[in-house]
């Protein structure tokens, strides 16, 4: 269960640190790519990946785990940096936790009503086969 609290913190300081840093540099994923060749979200997946593998090497049921973790990230991370970047700019994701990105160049982008059904489904699982 610890693993699993550990991922949805992550989730929500990953979303947070993103929107600080898109906030004060819109224009980060374009200079990112133009230096590195790559998209910055890709260094993000990476990032994830470091903390997901040690993680899931500790629980007994990985499936389970796996399926929970990509059923909740969406929901935390996502809400999370819509919120941080109306927090810093009131202009913006006017819906705040709720709102939709139509600019992002994530490989996967959900909509708000997709990420709070997959986030209770996720939730469920936890409950039902934890």
């Amino acid at each position: 269960m610890k693993q699993i609290l550990i991922w949805q913190c992550a989730a929500i300081l990953f979303g947070i640190i993103e929107g600080i840093l898109f906030h004060y540099n819109n224009k980060l994923t374009p200079k990112f790519k133009e230096r590195f060749g790559f998209d910055i979200h890709i260094l993000f997946g990476f990032i994830r990946l470091c903390l997901f593998f040690p993680l899931i090497i500790t629980v007994e049921n990985r499936i389970i785990f796996a399926m929970i973790t990509m059923f909740t990230f969406p929901f935390l991370h996502d809400g999370f940096y819509y919120f941080t970047r109306n927090l810093l700019n009131p202009k913006i994701y006017k819906k705040s936790f709720f709102d939709d990105s139509i600019t992002t160049t994530a490989v996967l982008s959900l909509g708000a009503f997709y990420r709070i059904i997959l986030f209770v489904f996720g939730e469920g699982l936890i409950f039902v086969l934890w």
